[in-house]
């Protein structure tokens, strides 16, 4: 994560931008998050789209739990055959609304990835887990977009991004729409997005 954060801080001073709006989708927001982190003075806001930021767990149990879960899955995309459950993990992202070109198209994309980016880059999600339970707290404004699933949306998920974001200008949770959602439905994320840089 910190690799991917200080890219975007290089192409920034590259492109003569002092500060950001960082918009971050799925494994963008912990990079965003890492960047809020090594660079505070270079985001100017904060674009949360579909990304897991988990709940703190009740229990000890919970927290066991969800992280054996989550090692075994970078473990697996270190093995020979990681394609097969990265395949799995992107068909748990579209939706039956999901065109059939768009699941092409990304299944395409994500699976030329090579393994041992992959792999990195999922072992950098698990990593930033212990950040989510240390706590962090981003005051400046913010804009979350997320595709409504039981596990991760509803008023008690909403009332704890608050507490992360307590600038959070807006919380949508959209129906019918997957993982994807801002290439599902670009000219409504086009428009959530243009509204709240303009305010």
């Amino acid at each position: 994560m910190e690799l991917f954060a200080r890219a975007v801080e290089a192409a920034m001073r590259d492109a003569g931008v002092d500060r950001a709006t960082l918009v971050g989708h799925s494994m963008g927001t912990p990079v965003a998050l890492t960047f809020l982190r090594l660079y505070p003075e270079k985001t100017a806001g904060l674009v949360v789209v579909d990304a897991l930021i988990p709940l703190p767990p009740k229990d000890d149990a919970e927290r066991e739990k969800v992280d054996a879960m989550l090692t075994a899955r970078a473990k697996a995309f270190r093995a020979p055959d990681y394609q097969v459950p990265m395949r799995q993990l992107l068909d748990s992202m579209f939706t039956a609304q999901t065109a059939a070109s768009l699941r092409d198209q990304i299944r395409s994309k994500m699976l030329s990835t090579p393994q041992h980016v992959a792999a990195s880059a999922m072992e950098g999600m698990v990593a930033m887990m212990e950040q989510y339970r240390q706590g962090f707290r981003y005051p400046g404004p913010a804009l979350v977009v997320l595709a409504k699933r039981p596990n991760r949306s509803g008023p008690t998920y909403e009332a704890y991004l608050r507490t992360l974001f307590p600038n959070l200008r807006s919380y949508q949770e959209w129906e019918g729409a997957g993982h994807f959602l801002m290439m599902e439905q670009p000219e409504r994320f086009n428009a959530a997005l243009l509204d709240f840089l303009k305010r």
